[in-house]
């Protein structure tokens, strides 16, 4: 349990880091490359919900961190050795989903800035690749390694 904690508290720190850091060189180059001085890093409607602009970044980075800790803490499915690698990838995107989905909808509201949408939804589609990718890898490799004990064996 504690190996578990200590994952999604760093995916935590990971993924708020990086919003923050992602945030900050959009932020710079539209300011400075593109000459856009007042370019919203976050939607209006989400920055409603809040006192301040300042207040709604803020939340912001911690929702980043939010989704970054489930997508580690959902990890636990792929530990499950009687379902199948299918099925693990479905829960999988079903369980961060749930956290996602209602963060970028009813919060942020991206919905409503189509081409923040499409590219938010873009780079969730390109996580879960990444994911599938790699759990794929993993469980071949052991599959592979349990291939080769039983031929060992015989």
């Amino acid at each position: 349990m504690k190996k578990w904690m200590i994952r999604i508290g760093t995916s935590f720190a990971i993924s708020a880091i990086s919003g923050l850091v992602v945030n900050m060189i959009v932020e710079l180059v539209m300011r400075i490359v593109v000459g856009v001085e007042d370019f919203p890093m976050v939607s209006q409607e989400f920055t409603g919900l809040f006192p301040s602009k300042t207040i709604a970044v803020e939340v912001n980075i911690l929702l980043y961190g939010l989704i970054g800790a489930s997508f580690s803490a959902a990890t636990f499915i792929y530990e499950k050795d009687n379902i199948g690698f299918l099925v693990q990838n479905v829960l999988y995107m079903i369980m961060t989903a749930c956290v996602w989905i209602p963060i970028v909808c009813m919060l942020w509201q991206l919905q409503k800035n189509m081409p923040a949408f499409i590219s938010t939804l873009g780079g969730f589609v390109l996580t879960y690749a990444v994911m599938s990718f790699v759990g794929y890898q993993m469980t071949r490799k052991e599959v592979e390694d349990i291939n080769r004990l039983l031929l060992m064996q015989d």
